[in-house]
């Protein structure tokens, strides 16, 4: 149920694209304009210490788990978190910054964009995801990341 942007009535008529060429439009005369906000999802009940999904290496623009008996050359990434995007409109005298609910990432981490289709992006920094909250547009899930590398030990059979 899309709620209508012009009689504010509840309106199971409108599809997707009218709206959105709706909302382009009034973006386009300056009536609106568009802020994202970051909602942290839930974090599972069990966790366990060295779980291999906590692990995942962006392969060709694609997020792939990473196996435990795997070696790649590609950068390696943890998972610390990860946020939902909601994307709102706002009036266009109010703040369009990204917001966070909750706790903010820290800044060691980095972004990783996954988009609805499932290509994924990683960021340098947070600043580079808040100068450009654009970016979140197609956007379904931001991971807060950290970089680590693989390590093998040799034992003496």
């Amino acid at each position: 149920m899309l709620r209508c942007l012009t009689c504010r009535l509840g309106c199971g008529v409108l599809s997707s694209e009218t709206v959105d060429w709706h909302a382009a439009r009034w973006m386009a005369q300056g009536k609106i304009k568009e802020t994202y906000t970051m909602k942290p999802k839930a974090r599972p009940q069990v966790a366990q210490e060295q779980s291999p999904s906590r692990f995942f290496i962006v392969d060709n623009g694609t997020v792939r788990d990473l196996e435990p008996q795997e070696y790649s050359r590609a950068p390696l990434y943890e998972t610390l978190g990860s946020y939902s995007v909601e994307r709102r409109f706002v009036k266009p005298e109010d703040k369009a910054d990204i917001l966070y609910e909750g706790k903010k990432p820290p800044k060691q981490t980095v972004p990783v964009l996954i988009s609805h289709n499932g290509h994924a992006t990683v960021l340098a920094s947070w600043s580079d995801l808040e100068s450009n909250p654009e970016s979140l547009m197609n956007v379904s899930e931001v991971r807060v990341a950290r970089a680590v590398k693989q390590v093998f030990v040799l034992k003496p059979l």
